[in-house]
């Protein structure tokens, strides 16, 4: 772990169960827990929140917290959804969307300067991980945080057999009213509805939220909305996307989720999903970037 007692911005709490890496930034806070490299909280000074954290968030560890950025990886969603180049190798009963996380990760890397932060966290296989999924890897989240938030997930395959994987930054956006929400972006494309029996369907005009959102999107998007006076742009070198916001009957069902909290946030998930995986050669990388500006 990186010693942060020289730090000027950043420091280790402890919430609950979860250690969690803290930036007071002069133009930000954000935290970062250490279990699962997820970003739970950036609030600009000027811009606010660019994520969206539920209010009944538990920290416990073993469980990822509902909102912020969870880190999907090695496969996205239900098991069983995935393609048999990835589901072959594992076991079934899994959970949902990979063991990434809830795995502790480490701080590898830390730069502090006027204008923002960099801090990168890694994962690399374990006893746990390799009992589960027989490969050797490093996985390597690296964060740019300032006016903006740009994120890398470095997949390496660092032993002697190829592998493949899903994954996705699974982001939770805030929205003040998401009944007149407009999502730019998709039009024409072809998109998968996981709640109309999987069938493949093409995006006409805006994205609306006004029932169960379920879809994966196909093509690399550049999506965005305005926001309560604020204009969101999302950018990602993905080639598949999930939007997704769980509406009335579905927010009951849901862990650490209000009853009424599909009213205050929607999900874009950059990732490769479905046939859009990743197979690396032993010594081989592949990044998976993403940039969300707020204006």
């Amino acid at each position: 772990m990186l010693d942060l007692e020289q730090s000027a911005f950043c420091k280790i709490v402890t919430k609950d169960e979860l250690e969690c890496l803290q930036i007071e930034h002069p133009k930000f806070f954000a935290e970062i827990t250490l279990q699962g490299a997820q970003l739970t909280q950036f609030k600009h000074n000027n811009l606010g929140d660019f994520v969206w954290l539920s209010p009944d968030a538990i920290y416990q560890q073993g469980s990822s917290l509902r909102g912020g950025i969870p880190i999907c990886w090695p496969w996205f969603g239900v098991l069983e959804k995935n393609p048999a180049i990835i589901t072959q190798v594992l076991p079934s009963g899994l959970g949902a969307h990979g063991f990434a996380r809830n795995q502790n990760w480490r701080i590898t890397d830390l730069n502090e300067r006027v204008d923002g932060v960099t801090i990168a966290l890694q994962l690399k296989d374990n006893e746990y991980t390799r009992s589960i999924w027989p490969f050797a890897f490093e996985l390597t989240c690296r964060f740019h945080l300032g006016d903006d938030i740009r994120m890398e997930l470095v997949n390496y395959n660092s032993g002697d057999k190829p592998f493949a994987v899903s994954q996705a930054l699974h982001t939770y956006f805030p929205v003040k009213n998401i009944e007149r929400l407009k999502i730019h972006g998709a039009n024409q494309h072809r998109y998968i509805d996981a709640l109309d029996q999987w069938q493949s369907k093409q995006q006409h005009g805006p994205i609306e939220i006004k029932k169960e959102v379920d879809r994966i999107y196909l093509g690399v998007i550049r999506y965005e909305w305005e926001d309560e006076h604020h204009q969101f742009t999302l950018t990602s070198n993905s080639e598949s996307s999930v939007v997704w916001n769980p509406w009335i009957d579905k927010s009951l069902t849901l862990s650490q989720f209000p009853a009424d909290g599909y009213q205050s946030m929607m999900c874009i998930e950059n990732g490769n999903i479905l046939d859009n995986v990743i197979s690396l050669m032993p010594n081989e990388h592949h990044t998976l970037n993403m940039v969300l500006t707020k204006q």
